[in-house]
């Protein structure tokens, strides 16, 4: 499993809509949410869904989500490390006053600057949201929720019956993820309800 852009421990509706390409997965993937300003120069602190993440500095084209508001691209000019976030500055936002309208606003990457998967990784962002489905019958369960990383690596799924369960992800339980877009497979759910 990878877990570059977002940390496994956010919440699918916590994110921006983003568009859907023709192989199911998300065109744009959301990484970070902006801060305050940093400094009077229009710098953006930037706290990144992964903070192990390194993306930012390999790309020059941003996505800026915010509520109520179209997206719009932003091109990045420098990023930089600060403790547990980045530092970022972008083409025209030259002052406190500009980088305050950012404020809260999600940053994201097109989905082909993100690295390629290891067979058997996934990343998060393309399991949030997806169908739980159980492997014997096929039938719908729920739909996943988080992805818990700390500690051992756990689902959340929200039933479809009502409630939540929390299923470890090892190949006795889940035996499809990130392989079929938009669909998780499990097996033995009622092993983990209570």
């Amino acid at each position: 499993m990878t877990d570059d852009i977002t940390h496994g421990d956010t919440p699918a509706d916590d994110r921006p809509a983003d568009e859907i390409g023709a192989d199911g997965k998300k065109t744009w993937v959301a990484m970070a949410r902006i801060g305050r300003p940093h400094g009077v120069h229009g710098e953006l602190k930037v706290q990144p869904f992964n903070p192990e993440s390194t993306l930012i500095f390999d790309v020059d084209e941003l996505r800026l989500s915010r509520k109520g508001k179209p997206p719009e691209l932003l091109h990045l000019v420098a990023a930089r490390h600060a403790r547990d976030h980045w530092i970022v500055e972008v083409e025209g936002v030259d002052d406190r006053e500009a980088a305050s309208r950012l404020t809260h606003g999600v940053l994201s990457v097109r989905r082909e600057a993100m690295p390629p998967l290891e067979e058997g990784e996934f990343y998060h962002v393309d399991v949030l949201g997806a169908a739980v489905v159980d492997a014997d019958s096929g039938a719908r369960l729920g739909v996943v929720r988080h992805v818990h990383t700390t500690g051992n690596e756990l689902l959340e799924i929200r039933l479809d019956a009502g409630g939540d369960v929390l299923v470890p992800i090892l190949p006795r339980y889940v035996t499809s993820i990130g392989e079929v877009p938009g669909r998780v497979e499990v097996r033995d759910l009622d092993h983990w309800q209570a």
